[in-house]
């Protein structure tokens, strides 16, 4: 509707200019018009004179501003009605947006407050992780990564889960990873870490009905630890997540298996293998999710990568839990730098006592 008034306005300017020029043109050529140019006779002279001077053609030369003052007032005053009109609406759809905006940001917030009661209580992580630590930065409000933690006499189990995505689906499929391990675990004592996996996507798989529709292919990827804290004998299987652990200053790796739990996989995928793996005092070891090795920074902007991250580990594995801790979290955000945070970040650490 602007566009339109104002591509009329132009046009009839264009008219009303083209129109007095063929009148001034055509004034300019009597001779009565040419004799009296001077401001003081064009504005002092008599009557008589001015009826000389000024025949019935310069009337429509002075018919044609008063006509084109006008129209530049109605239309002015056209297009500052639409203007204002327009500015209204577009502020009425601003606080719609506005509104509807912190409806979803209320409800997100709200989410976060509910997967946050599926992490481990305080008291809990403290008493597990006294010798370790957690570095958990999600990359939204709410997380596709969380970890758990259960303790039973002198075993403790400890598993990082990354989900599929992250945001509000990843947060969703935490919800049936917690149900899917504690069903295995506590409900039904389970204590091999792969036939724990092999629960979990069993659980997972019949939740999300991924045997009968294969439109539904999220998984997720999880590491779990069970240790005897009595012979310090540790268990390891993951599903596309590997442990790193540091025996007499020596970096190693324990491999998952290729598959995940939940989703159809193309073709038959073995079970992930259970490691065990002795353990003594000042031994460490790390679980972690893939968000820390993939964030992009650096002064070229590539990705942080494993091989980093297992460099940073082995030269932190000495300090105390909460430095550990730190040296991991500044060197995350110094990489980072000004860039986006591309995925959550789950990183567990623990050194056995």
């Amino acid at each position: 509707m602007k566009k339109r008034i104002n591509s009329i306005w132009t046009l009839l300017f264009v008219f009303i200019v083209t129109m007095m020029s063929a009148q001034i043109d055509s004034l300019a050529k009597d001779p009565l018009y040419t004799k009296h140019l001077t401001l003081s006779e064009t504005f002092f002279g008599n009557e008589d004179m001015y009826q000389v001077c000024y025949p019935k053609d310069h009337r429509s030369v002075f018919s044609f501003i008063i006509i084109f003052s006008i129209t530049s007032v109605v239309l002015g005053l056209l297009v500052i009605y639409v203007k204002h009109n327009s500015n209204r609406k577009l502020k009425e759809k601003n606080n719609i947006i506005a509104e509807q905006n912190k409806d979803l940001i209320d409800s997100i917030n709200y989410a976060r407050r509910i997967q946050q009661a599926i992490l481990p209580e305080r008291i809990l992580e403290e008493h597990i992780l006294k010798n370790g630590f957690v570095l958990y930065k999600p990359k939204h409000i709410v997380s596709g990564d969380f970890y758990w933690l259960h303790k039973a006499g002198n075993e403790i189990f400890i598993a990082v889960i990354d989900c599929t995505g992250h945001g509000v689906p990843g947060a969703l499929l935490t919800m049936l990873a917690h149900n899917a391990i504690n069903r295995a675990v506590i409900e039904k004592g389970l204590t091999d870490p792969t036939l724990i996996l092999d629960d979990m996507n069993t659980e997972v798989k019949s939740s999300l009905k991924q045997n009968q529709n294969t439109e539904i292919r999220d998984s997720m990827e999880v590491g779990i630890v069970h240790l005897n804290t009595l012979t310090n004998q540790l268990q390891f299987a993951g599903a596309n997540t590997s442990l790193t652990y540091i025996q007499n200053d020596e970096l190693k790796i324990a491999n998952g298996g290729k598959c995940s739990v939940g989703s159809v996989q193309e073709g038959e995928i073995a079970l992930p293998v259970t490691h065990t793996i002795g353990l003594k005092a000042g031994d460490s070891f790390y679980l972690y999710s893939d968000g820390f090795a993939d964030q992009f920074g650096g002064p070229k902007g590539k990705k942080y990568k494993y091989k980093q991250l297992e460099e940073l580990m082995k030269e932190n594995c000495h300090k105390s839990p909460l430095q550990q801790k730190e040296k991991l979290s500044n060197s995350f955000e110094n990489w980072r730098g000004d860039l986006e945070q591309v995925d959550d970040v789950t990183v567990i650490g623990f050194t056995v006592s």
